[in-house]
């Protein structure tokens, strides 16, 4: 399968927060139709150094993607490049004393030629449109959802739940666990093979969803305006209102030649 894309459009903004715990590979601003991989993540709240986390982890996929001259990422491919993060963890820990704990949420998107690879750990969202409709969307690592699934409380009770922003897996460390060697969650990873030309993925952290629901990313997405005019949309909806830092990216496939039965499947 061969993929063009037209030049992915990224942004990232600070919200009501005082800092922005955001970070994007690549870089708001370096990107081209000639990215293949595309990564967000969200330090988390209440943690030391959320800013200097997400960085670490969103650098050291790319780095480990760079040094293994692309690999396409499976379950060995992204634990080996999620132990370097984690390495950059404890070093920058070592190095700061009075850092008790850092940690991030992890989504990535990885174009190649056997189709789309999709993995997050945490609540930062990845999305594929069609025809302005969501066709598949990665379920959030919440405490809540896991509630949800047991039976304990329900779809709506959730949604206002006091834990409902509390995650359930996300790349950390911490003074007591400063390798993460005793809690490393296993990220949701997929292979999507139905792909089409129109399509859109959407990366976004939490703080995109804060105002916005599916409804009304698939209205500004089934729109005929330009990529960019799209996300100058979104940025629009939740300026003013979101508290959160807001950041994401918008893929658009441009085209596909397909050569490989469609499918969807879990990566082992």
């Amino acid at each position: 399968m061969h993929i063009d894309t037209s030049t992915p459009v990224a942004f990232s903004q600070i919200g009501q927060r005082v800092i922005n715990q955001d970070a994007l590979y690549p870089a708001v601003g370096h990107t081209s139709g000639q990215s293949s991989l595309f990564i967000v993540c969200d330090g988390i709240g209440g943690t030391d150094k959320g800013e200097v986390a997400s960085q670490l982890l969103c650098m050291s996929i790319a780095n480990y993607a760079v040094s293994m001259h692309n690999p396409v990422f499976d379950t060995v491919h992204l634990q080996a490049a999620l132990d370097q993060a984690y390495a950059a963890y404890s070093q920058y820990m070592n190095q700061h004393p009075l850092v008790g704990r850092m940690g991030s949420t992890l989504a990535l998107v990885q174009l190649h030629q056997h189709g789309v690879t999709v993995a997050h750990i945490g609540d930062s969202r990845i999305y594929q449109f069609r025809n302005g409709k969501i066709i598949f969307q990665s379920r959030d690592h919440k405490q809540v959802n896991d509630m949800v699934e047991a039976g304990i409380i329900t779809a709506t009770q959730a949604l206002t739940h006091p834990w409902r922003n509390r995650l359930s897996r996300a790349v950390t460390v911490s003074s007591d666990n400063p390798t993460g060697a005793l809690d490393r969650p296993m990220a949701d990873i997929s292979l999507l093979t139905d792909i089409q030309a129109g399509d859109y993925f959407f990366i976004c952290t939490d703080g995109v969803l804060e105002h916005l629901d599916n409804d009304t990313l698939e209205t500004v997405l089934a729109t005929n305006m330009p990529d960019q005019a799209k996300i100058h949309s979104l940025v629009a909806l939740c300026d003013g209102r979101t508290k959160d830092n807001y950041s994401g990216y918008l893929i658009g496939i441009r085209n596909v030649l397909q050569t490989e039965p469609k499918q969807v499947s879990t990566i082992s």
